[in-house]
């Protein structure tokens, strides 16, 4: 029996088992040198097994185990060779009533209690009806307030609480957390009855410690329980167990949670047997990330009867039919409910953190998520669709996914691309667990969260899709193969503009459409081009001869032009081409403008008239048309302005011969 009790403490305490003698187990062919293939390595036969063959080596203190196994394993007349390993007993507590408890059987809870029976260090807040903590199972697992000093009257911890040295009654505001209704004692019970010791029933954690909060008895009290979680959150509570709800959400509950950021709170899903998704009940479906929705199961991994569900708000499933635990006056009961599954996932947090207190809420609440049982029966009836798995969850792997990086061949970071296809690739994902899958969306916010639901396998890394124009981000998480999902990754902007800019307005203020000149420069302006989703980029033009053509697709000028003249043209008829791009790439159509016809020199004076040009207009007027301007002479006029030509000699009309000199006369004004 003694050993029996060591062996339990050495693996409840999660220790390694003691090193064994340097032996190993060796089994031979048939006919072998046994003596001399051992004598290679040190070692002496101190026992024949019962199998053909098979011995107990010891070895000597020069050789390690390692390498006498190596050795012995390379020789051809050895079927094999292995250390003699040690084996630790199962932890199976002592306590009387242990067989009846189906619900840790169902959680695997003796192969977790090989690693871990729970820890002192760990604290469960039991926000109930109070908890008996004078029971015979319970007494040693209660919450002692080290900040406190006992019944003298003083709030020594200055928390605004006297003599809160077993937690508070929120619902009768004193000192005194006693269990007057047996709910509360039963809840505490199944997250930390104390284990193997020799009486009464197991918690989930043998040894744990358990925060009685009285918030009422049949009925709860909401001030109360905001009091309560305020109150375990203050005190630094990693795990609080709710085991009640209502169809009325509480803003002031739920502002109590989020303000508990560090804290993981469990609460029931209720015993309504309806569909928590259509008519949610509450704390247990407030969508704070540190709360967990359980629902109850009957023997067999079915949902009990009475219990809720909801495959969207109701987070796993936990024995809670015929659940045996603790009740006040060293006794035992057993009870239904959906209140009795939530101390199961309580106290598995609490089992978790006594092994691994360092995981954060977001890490505690995933480990107990992933490590479910998956169950046909629950499946679609809770989140995971699967019951509470104790012994997986004290090992379950929490780190998610690190490396991963998403690209696009086709289209850049930001830049304006008149492709709807789009290429993606992403990768370089890792993880201990290997990677086992990725979730991916597409949509105009940047910090948009694909959801955990898997659309494509590891071994699928790139896509290829369509996307309508506009302003697009790429975002993709990795999942790893114990299932913990990895951040988001986002790649973008992708911007897609696949219709061609509105075109440009053009015209010429030099020459008229369809007029002839001998001024062989011809100027161009345009304007009223746009693009509403790239924007304009710049634009090609041409002038062509004869008739219009088409611009290239090679921008000649930027933006901020609107204007350009033609080189000296030749003779003939001509047009001027333009078309407008935007920052995608893409082209409107050409438009034309013409035609500008190109005459050259006159080859005689047709003389002009030339009555009220200034002198400068006259001879420009003269030189178009062949002529030349010859003596000027002034006179006074009451009807021309000064400055203008009054008269001219030859008079307008007559056809000379090229470059014939025409004299004016100038007015200066009035006599």
């Amino acid at each position: 029996m003694l050993a029996l009790a060591s062996g339990f403490a050495s693996a409840s305490d999660g220790a390694a088992p003691q090193p064994g003698p340097r032996e190993l187990l060796v089994r031979f062919e048939r006919g072998a040198s046994q003596r001399d293939a051992l004598a290679t390595v040190n070692g002496t036969i101190v026992e024949r097994l019962p199998v053909r063959g098979l011995v107990r080596v010891r070895l000597d203190s020069g050789t390690t185990i390692a390498s006498a196994d190596a050795a012995l394993e390379r020789r051809p007349d050895v079927v094999y060779a292995e250390p003699n390993d040690e084996f630790e007993l199962y932890a199976t507590p002592n306590d009387t009533y242990f067989g009846d408890l189906w619900g840790m059987q169902s959680i695997a809870a003796p192969l977790a209690w090989d690693v871990t029976t729970g820890s002192d260090s760990v604290v469960v807040g039991v926000v109930d009806s109070g908890v008996d903590y004078v029971h015979a199972d319970l007494a040693d697992n209660i919450w002692a307030n080290a900040g406190e000093l006992p019944a003298n009257g003083v709030d020594d911890d200055a928390n605004g609480y006297v003599d809160d040295v077993r937690g508070w009654d929120f619902h009768s505001a004193d000192a005194d957390p006693h269990d007057l209704n047996g709910h509360g004692t039963h809840v505490a019970g199944t997250i930390g009855a104390r284990g193997n010791n020799g009486g009464g029933v197991a918690g989930v954690n043998w040894r744990v410690k358990l925060m009685p909060l009285r918030v009422g008895d049949t009925m709860l009290s909401g001030a109360a329980i905001v009091g309560a979680l305020t109150y375990a959150c203050a005190k630094g509570v990693k795990v609080i167990n709710g085991s009640f709800g209502s169809s009325t959400f509480s803003e002031s509950i739920h502002n109590a949670i989020v303000a508990c950021p560090n804290t993981l709170f469990v609460f029931a899903a209720g015993n309504s047997a309806r569909n928590n998704d259509l008519l949610p009940r509450y704390p247990c479906a407030d969508a704070s990330p540190n709360v967990i929705c359980v629902a109850g199961t009957q023997v067999g991994d079915t949902l009990a009867p009475f219990s809720n569900w909801g495959a969207t708000t109701v987070d796993l499933a936990a024995p809670g039919a015929g659940i045996l635990s603790t009740i006040p006056g060293d006794l035992l009961d057993v009870f239904d409910g959906t209140s009795m599954a939530s101390p199961h996932v309580a106290g598995a947090a609490a089992l978790v953190l006594s092994r691994r207190p360092a995981l954060t809420t977001s890490e505690l609440r995933n480990t107990l998520l992933l490590s479910v049982d998956p169950k046909p029966t629950l499946a679609g009836a809770v989140v995971t669709g699967g019951r509470l798995n104790l012994a997986r969850a004290v090992g379950q792997e929490v780190q998610p996914p690190v490396g991963l990086s998403a690209s696009s061949s086709t289209h850049p970071v930001g830049v304006w691309g008149n492709r709807s296809q789009v290429d993606l690739s992403w990768g370089g994902a890792t993880d201990a667990s290997g990677i086992g899958g990725y979730s991916y969306a597409f949509s105009p916010l940047q910090g948009f969260v694909p959801d955990e639901v898997k659309d494509v396998e590891e071994t699928t890394t790139s896509l290829t899709t369509v996307l309508p124009d506009g302003e697009h981000w790429f975002h993709v998480r990795a999942r790893d193969g114990a299932g913990n999902w990895g951040d988001a990754v986002h790649f973008g902007p992708i911007r897609i503009d696949t219709f061609a800019p509105v075109r440009p307005v053009a015209s010429s203020p030099s020459h008229s459409v369809g007029g002839a000149s001998p001024d062989r420069i011809v100027a161009a302006v345009w304007s009223g081009e746009t693009d509403s989703a790239s924007g304009v980029d710049g634009f090609s033009f041409s002038w062509s001869p004869d008739r219009a053509a088409a611009a290239d697709l090679t921008k000649d000028v930027e933006e901020t032009t609107s204007r350009t003249s033609s080189a000296r043209l030749p003779v003939g008829v001509w047009w001027f081409n333009i078309r407008v791009g935007d920052n995608a790439g893409n082209w409107s159509d050409t438009v034309s403008v013409g035609p500008f016809s190109i005459r050259g020199s006159p080859t005689a004076c047709a003389v002009p008239r030339l009555r009220g040009l200034t002198l400068a207009g006259a001879r420009r007027l003269l030189v178009k048309r062949g002529c030349s301007l010859g003596r000027v002479s002034r006179v006074r006029s009451r009807r021309v302005a000064r400055g203008r030509v009054v008269a001219q000699r030859p008079a307008p009309g007559l056809r000379l011969s090229r470059a014939t000199r025409i004299a004016v006369v100038l007015s200066r004004g009035r006599r």
